[in-house]
């Protein structure tokens, strides 16, 4: 009996799951997502009726996951700051400040918020003609930010 309520329970839970991942699945992998879906059904119904426990007793090293996760974090920080320093370029452009160089660092508080809490800049031009222009420009735009700017002192002939 407690085979049959296993088997009903496993068949319950995995039509749940089934449904959820099918709406959530793009058209072009549903395929696949089904094939996985029938292969995990197979081997759960098959670990109940033939009564097999599916526990591991290896632990799982705590601290490689931790490293696995920073490094992904910084993969995706990295990747972030990347196309932040290209819109913030775009916006630079847009008004007429020759941006040789841009980075950007972010934030991302507890509460996953992200914010910039730097931009660097290399600038084509002297500091009289440009600084007060760039700052204007990213307090309108982009917010209050920690600018870190440096200038090739070089007039520009446009």
């Amino acid at each position: 009996m407690t085979a049959v309520k296993n088997i009903t329970l496993t068949v319950c839970i995995l039509s749940l799951v089934y449904m959820v991942v099918m709406m959530l699945t793009p058209d072009s992998f549903k395929q696949k997502m089904k094939t996985v879906i029938s292969i995990l059904t197979a081997l759960t119904i098959a670990g109940a009726v033939l009564n097999i426990d599916f526990t591991f007793d290896e632990e799982i090293d705590a601290d490689l996951l931790y490293e696995s996760d920073y490094s992904y974090n910084k993969l995706v920080i990295s990747e972030l700051e990347q196309r932040l320093a290209e819109s913030i370029l775009l916006i630079y452009e847009e008004n007429g400040i020759p941006v040789e160089k841009i980075s950007v660092e972010t934030n991302i508080d507890d509460e996953n918020g992200i914010s910039i809490s730097k931009i660097s800049l290399t600038i084509s031009g002297d500091s009289d003609t440009y600084e007060s222009k760039i700052r204007k420009v990213t307090r309108d735009r982009i917010g209050e930010v920690t600018l870190d700017m440096s200038f090739s002192e070089e007039v520009d002939d446009s």
